[in-house]
């Protein structure tokens, strides 16, 4: 069932990557954990942008594109904890990110 409408799926999206730079910055981080933060951040960021919805700049990904690469987005939060020495802030926000991402990609309309 897709409620979600895609204007905060738009909010949601740049809430996730303004807050993980933002956890990097202020959160005690550093190394390959800040590093991850700050790139996945700003790839949210970034895809979020090229999205085809109300948020958006430029209309190069449409909306089942840009779920497909929430769901991958969702994965790689998910065993990011798995993979990378992270202080136990991001690990939470890791795990709260991916299930986060997973229920939107589930929940959000398509147009």
């Amino acid at each position: 069932m897709r409620f979600i409408p895609t204007l905060v799926h738009g909010i949601a999206d740049y809430g996730v990557g303004i807050g993980m730079i933002t956890l990097a910055m202020v959160g005690d981080v550093e190394g390959i954990a800040f590093l991850a933060f700050i790139l996945l951040g700003a790839f949210a960021i970034l895809y979020a942008l090229m999205t085809d919805y109300e948020l958006g700049w430029k209309p190069y990904l449409t909306m089942p594109a840009h779920l497909a690469i929430d769901a991958g987005f969702a994965v790689v939060m998910l065993c990011l904890p798995l993979v990378l020495p992270l202080p136990a802030l991001l690990v939470g926000a890791s795990l709260v990110i991916g299930i986060t991402a997973l229920v939107l990609v589930a929940t959000t309309r398509l147009g």
